[in-house]
């Protein structure tokens, strides 16, 4: 299941937290069209020796190869969770709130969606 993530560059819902997907894979196993094994299994979270392969993978959707393992770092689960559920009459008041959110929230903000009154 994480490979087929890795090639979707489907990170969740926790971007605004944790980041993108493409920071938190340390390496990818990948097999190519053509059969051939490509190992970039690293667990280093800083390589500078060349070219960084991996990353062309995430997010190719699996034109390049498929994904058959990966390495990552995972944080910590948090401690504890609150989560709010706010209405806003328009799509600006819905951006003052997220400003707002993300000045007095900073870092603890981990996630922020929006539902309209049609996906209600």
């Amino acid at each position: 299941m994480i490979g087929g993530n890795v090639s979707t560059n489907a990170g969740g819902i926790r971007l605004l937290r944790y980041g993108s997907l493409h920071g938190s894979v340390l390496g990818l196993e990948v097999v190519t069209g053509e059969g051939k094994v490509m190992d970039t299994l690293y667990s280093m979270r800083k390589d500078n020796t060349g070219f960084d392969l991996k990353q062309l993978f995430i997010g190719a959707e699996g034109s390049l190869g498929v994904v058959t393992k990966v390495a990552m770092h995972v944080p910590p689960l948090p401690k504890n969770q609150s989560v709010c559920y706010l209405a806003c009459d328009n799509f600006e008041d819905i951006l003052g709130l997220y400003r707002l959110a993300r000045q007095e929230l900073s870092e603890i903000l981990s996630a922020f969606e929006v539902q309209d009154s049609y996906t209600l």
